[in-house]
């Protein structure tokens, strides 16, 4: 086997059929070293063996490129800090080996050969836990064992198991420069590993470029959330909305680059050249916003929808659409318009209410707090997520079902 076509191939697979993980894989360096056991990085560069490749599948082959690929771009070459090194280790390939697995159906809905090799560590981790805390889990399990001092053995509790597991620390992530791990045999620690910066600009580029691909395909939140520079405020959104219907040259088919923001990448859409008549927006009144929260979002709500001189409705909404407002003509009616009614939570009648009222919004903000239940594809259209703007009232982290359903931002303060 010629194991440096396999990275070739695969490298152009991903640059076809998953372009952002391609831009970001075409821009790492890849080095043949015989020198190393298997394969490992610095943050930067990634080292293989190829005798160490020989009896793998490609799949394999491909599991532990993108296994080292994945270790880049979550920086645990450099957030390990003073922590014990093969603990760290452990616990990188642990949350690494775990997104890898739920990026594996992607790889073979795209025929993208793909299979985890037998040698690794695959316990199962919290969907969203970082490193750091899956490391907090293994050092607490290792002291409550008598195995704080046993160096390159760690115990990991399966997921089903109440007693943990010796493993042997993997050897693939170079921690400090100048001291190479001494299992590795790898001389990188020697050489100029790209810094944070440069990796945080490969992955907002490779984002840019592919925004029209990157819902259809798995990418980690942890990876957004390391690369994010700032957060747009919804009223910035909104008012994009606005702009761009008047404007030839703008769409969100070409966004400012200033906008691209790790939580708002989107499948990119135009809108049509015709002016917004009417702002719909619908609030979650379950309990869980602060009336003082919902003023200010509703006030400053209402000041955008008067300054470009559209129709204003306001919607409250729990488990049903239960208090329509038409037409607020005047920033007071605000505080009259009040919900009336509180339950539970699910987002599904937002879209139901839309379909049997035959409303079609030119544009809507839903506010919530983001726990709102499982989606319903026979009611939300992608037509609806193209006009959305959803804005987060707390810290939930933004899912890819939330990405479906609009452009996202956070209510100040979240």
């Amino acid at each position: 086997m010629q194991v440096e076509a396999v990275v070739q191939r695969f490298k152009m697979e991903l640059l076809r059929k998953m372009p952002f993980y391609g831009d970001i894989i075409m821009r790492l360096p890849f080095v043949e070293n015989p020198k190393i056991p298997t394969a490992c990085t610095d943050g930067g560069k990634i080292e293989y063996n190829p005798a160490f490749f020989q009896p793998m599948t490609v799949g394999q082959i491909n599991f532990v490129l993108m296994h080292e690929v994945f270790h880049v771009l979550l920086f645990h070459c450099s957030r390990h800090g003073e922590r014990r090194p093969d603990i760290w280790n452990t616990a990188a390939d642990m949350i690494v080996n775990s997104m890898l697995m739920d990026l594996s159906s992607a790889m073979r809905n795209a025929s993208i050969p793909f299979e985890r090799p037998k040698n690794g560590i695959y316990s199962w981790v919290e969907t969203g836990d970082t490193v750091e805390n899956v490391y907090e889990k293994l050092l607490q399990d290792n002291k409550a064992n008598g195995n704080e001092k046993v160096k390159n053995t760690v115990l990991v509790k399966s997921r089903n198991s109440r007693n943990p597991e010796e493993v042997v620390a993997p050897h693939d992530v170079i921690l400090s420069a100048g001291e190479p791990d001494d299992a590795s045999g790898s001389s990188m620690a020697q050489t100029e590993s790209l810094s944070e910066q440069a990796v945080r600009q490969i992955i907002r580029e490779a984002a840019s470029a592919n925004r029209g691909s990157i819902g259809s395909y798995f990418v980690p939140e942890q990876i957004f959330r390391l690369v994010e520079s700032r957060r747009i405020k919804w009223q910035t959104l909104l008012r994009d909305f606005f702009m761009e219907t008047h404007s030839d040259e703008a769409s969100y088919t070409t966004p400012e680059r200033k906008y691209i923001h790790m939580d708002l990448i989107l499948p990119g859409h135009g809108m049509d050249d015709e002016k917004i008549e009417a702002i719909w927006a619908f609030v979650d009144s379950s309990g869980s916003i602060g009336h003082d929260e919902m003023n200010q979002f509703l006030t400053q709500l209402y000041r955008i929808a008067h300054q470009f001189k559209c129709t204003f409705h306001l919607c409250y909404w729990d488990t049903q659409v239960t208090d329509v407002y038409r037409n607020i003509n005047d920033e007071e009616e605000i505080f009259k318009s009040l919900p009336k009614h509180s339950g539970g939570t699910d987002i599904n009648c937002v879209y139901r209410w839309l379909r049997d009222n035959k409303v079609r919004p030119d544009v809507m903000l839903i506010l919530t707090d983001g726990y709102f239940g499982s989606l319903d594809r026979g009611l939300f259209t992608p037509s609806l997520g193209k006009k959305t703007i959803l804005v987060l009232s707390g810290s939930i982290p933004i899912s890819d079902e939330m990405k479906k359903m609009g452009k996202i931002a956070r209510l100040e303060g979240s």
